[in-house]
Formats: C-alpha cells, sequence, structure tokens
C-alpha cells in the first residue's frame, strides 16, 4: 500500500467546543454527527463507529451522564467523541478512569478542547512519521506499518499502566 492510498489527515480537524451543536439532539442526530465527525479517521470498512446500542451502554456503565427528557445536549457530544476515539484502544473501565481523572481537574470544555487538539497532532505526528529520518534509505511502507505497529503497542501498554497507576493511587 503506498501513501496516495491512504486518508490525508492533514487537514481533519475535530470540532471543538464551540463547533458543536448549541442545541439538544435526539439519538439519531447524534449517532449521525459523531460517525460524521469521526469518518475522516476511521477504516472504511467500519460503516457505524457508534451505535445507538453502544451509546446506552455508555450511559449504563456510567461513562457520560444519562439524556434529558431523550436529548443529547454538546456535553453528550464531547463524551461521545472522546469515549469512540479512545475506545479503539482502551476498555471501557480505562476509559472512564481516564475521563474521571481529567475531570477532575479540568473542566469539560478545556479538557475536550486539548484533547481535540492533542488528538490531531498524534495523527499528524503517525501520518508523517518516516523511520529511519535521515538516512540516506528511503523508508518502504512495509517498514513504516512495522514501526508504527510496534510503536502504538509500546504506546498502548504504557498508557495501560498510567491508568492502572491512577487507578491504585485513587483508593
Amino acid at each position: 500500500m503506498t501513501n496516495t492510498q491512504l486518508k490525508n489527515w492533514d487537514d481533519f480537524q475535530l470540532p471543538r467546543w464551540e463547533m458543536l451543536p448549541g442545541i439538544d439532539l435526539y439519538l439519531d442526530q447524534v449517532i449521525e454527527l459523531i460517525n460524521g465527525y469521526l469518518a475522516p479517521i476511521t477504516p472504511a470498512d467500519e460503516k457505524k463507529i457508534l451505535t445507538a446500542s453502544m451509546l446506552n451502554n455508555y450511559v449504563k456503565q456510567d461513562l457520560m451522564p444519562a439524556p434529558v427528557k431523550k436529548k443529547y445536549s454538546r456535553q453528550h457530544l464531547v463524551f461521545l467523541i472522546v469515549i469512540t476515539l479512545m475506545k479503539q484502544t482502551f476498555t471501557l473501565s480505562e476509559i472512564k478512569s481516564v475521563l474521571n481523572e481529567a475531570l477532575a481537574h479540568q473542566s469539560i470544555k478545556a479538557f475536550y478542547d486539548d484533547f481535540c487538539e492533542k488528538q490531531e497532532k498524534a495523527l499528524h505526528f503517525v501520518e508523517h512519521f518516516q523511520p529511519g529520518a535521515g538516512e540516506m534509505v528511503e523508508p518502504t511502507p512495509d517498514a513504516q506499518l512495522e514501526e508504527l505497529v510496534t510503536m502504538a503497542i509500546s504506546t498502548s501498554l504504557y498508557s495501560k499502566q498510567l491508568i492502572a497507576n491512577l487507578i491504585g493511587t485513587e483508593d
């Protein structure tokens, strides 16, 4: 696979707090909106990255507040964007720990806008990552994939250790 076959993430932006709808939405509208926001970075074979049953499960698992009169606010959208992205790597329990810790120290708006900025920087880094940068040999797509996969594993394992340490300090 060559880079021309990959999606271009340079222009991808998550909607910031102020860009999210300021009106309450119904379940179907929320699902369509979140799937639309994340479609540019979602693998093509994944039709829906968020479904109604997933959303209901997040509420049941106490990862996010319940809707008010079957309507979802800007705050709900934030939770769903963050949870949906984090779910690609972390368990719901780990996500809950991260969210609880982050929101204990800052507003949801500040947390979310900071999360968006960091996620975009990480996507840009990964898209432009070249193993052996500075070397005379042009890296192959296989070498790039191997390097990124091992970095993803390492990042995931290290993050999970940080989360476990965080949970251990909450007692």
